[in-house]
């Protein structure tokens, strides 16, 4: 019996030593899950504490109310050449606000312009372009208030990406483009001797042809679904509008074809008789 009691407790005893590593791995899953928990809590808060710090790293610093206009005008132009366009165009903002009128203050109303448009708030820049023109009418630099119109309609659109895929103006929207091409046309007539209207003229004739493109690209559609009519209206508009543009001959062409389908063929004749004098080598005249 009693050799059979010392069975027993030798067999407890066993089964208390062979319970012991299952426990043990159970109590240090719970502690793995337990810190991983804590370790996930704690990473969260130092996350939403670095963006938290970041944003405030980002917020533009307030200008001393003590500055003069000359230090807030300095302040922002550096921060313009930096790069920083946010900054700057609060401080100008500032400075207009602290000192409605003063040389800096006018300056940093075109400041301003320039810094909306290299931040691609084209309307903002438009904006601040046109109350330079409106508060000062007869300053020396309305020319480049101007410019900056012009060169924000004709960035409308415009993409990082484009820095490496050019966009095709002929498709873009046209009326960004002839608010474009109006302002520099204002520009060079109002102000032929400025210093941007070399640039405004280049723009202008690259304008123009993209323009003319549109149109001879719309035309070539009417004339595959046979529209002939609506290909010669085309035309004609690009003649009347954009004469002297390297697509006109190919317009000229896609005429004298719209004008055989109907059957015109003194029309035909004539248009072909303009195409020769335009461009005497156009594939359209050896046929």
């Amino acid at each position: 019996m009693a050799s059979c009691q010392g069975s027993n407790t030798g067999r407890r005893f066993y089964l208390a030593e062979a319970s012991l590593p299952s426990k043990l791995v159970s109590y240090t899953l719970w502690m793995i899950l337990k810190f991983s928990r804590l370790l996930s809590v704690t990473l969260l808060g130092i996350t939403l504490l670095g963006g938290f710090l970041s944003a405030c790293a980002t917020q533009p610093a307030a200008p001393r109310d003590t500055s003069t206009a000359e230090e807030l005008y300095r302040s922002a132009k550096r921060s313009l050449n930096q790069g920083d366009f946010l900054t700057a165009v609060n401080t100008f903002e500032v400075l207009g606000a602290r000192y409605p009128f003063g040389t800096y203050t006018q300056q940093a109303q075109l400041d301003v312009a320039y810094a909306y448009l290299k931040q691609d708030e084209f309307d903002s820049a438009i904006g601040a372009a046109d109350r330079f023109i409106k508060l000062y009418p007869r300053s020396e630099n309305v020319d480049y208030a101007y410019y900056i119109k012009g060169v924000s309609h004709f960035s409308r659109g415009g993409s990082t990406m484009e820095r490496v895929f050019p966009r095709d103006m002929a498709k873009v929207n046209q009326q960004w483009l002839r608010a474009a091409f109006g302002e520099f046309d204002t520009l060079v007539r109002r102000f032929p001797e400025s210093k941007y209207a070399v640039d405004a003229i280049s723009r202008m004739a690259f304008l123009r042809n993209e323009m003319a493109r549109h149109e001879l690209i719309t035309a070539q559609f009417y004339y595959q679904r046979g529209a002939m009519v609506a290909v010669i209206n085309r035309v004609n508009y690009i003649l009347e509008h954009f004469d002297g543009s390297k697509h006109v001959p190919n317009a000229l062409a896609l005429m004298a074809g719209a004008y055989e389908s109907l059957g015109q063929q003194d029309l035909q004749q004539d248009t072909l008789r303009v195409l020769q004098s335009t461009d005497p080598k156009h594939p359209a005249l050896q046929s």
